[in-house]
């Protein structure tokens, strides 16, 4: 009987172990995905979007703000002329605006000309980590 309790018990550890590692494993899997993407939604244009865009700010501006695809548009333009930002060819630049249009859209047609703010922080204009490159 206590054999038997014991090869029981030995079994149930086993089984626990093996659920604890899986679990953990598809944990960090998530969490590699989250960081391969730096936050933004895995949708399709999310590769070109942190390519073109990450390089010089960090993804975070990018989740804070919500704008029509027309104000997209104009910031990407602005960024262009005025922060350095690269020409992007037209194929390049439709799935970008595609991507932030959807994902970092607006709702409400109200405010479609500027930005909305997801999440405001009081004390500072902005409150973005900096870029990890």
């Amino acid at each position: 009987m206590f054999i038997l309790n014991r090869l029981r018990i030995e079994k149930l550890f086993f089984v626990l172990t093996i659920v604890v590692v899986a679990f953990f494993l598809r944990l960090n899997a998530l969490a590699k995905e989250k960081n391969n993407y730096h936050g933004l939604s895995p949708v399709l244009g999310v590769e070109l979007v942190v390519k073109n865009c990450t390089v010089c700010h960090s993804a975070d501006i990018i989740v804070e703000n919500h704008m029509s695809r027309k104000a997209w548009d104009k910031t990407i333009t602005w960024m262009q002329k005025e922060q350095g930002l690269w020409k992007l060819n037209k194929e390049v630049r439709k799935i970008i605006l595609d991507y932030l249009s959807k994902t970092q859209g607006i709702t409400n047609n109200k405010f479609s000309g500027q930005a909305i703010r997801k999440n405001s922080n009081q004390m500072y204009e902005f409150d973005y980590r900096p870029n990890p490159l």
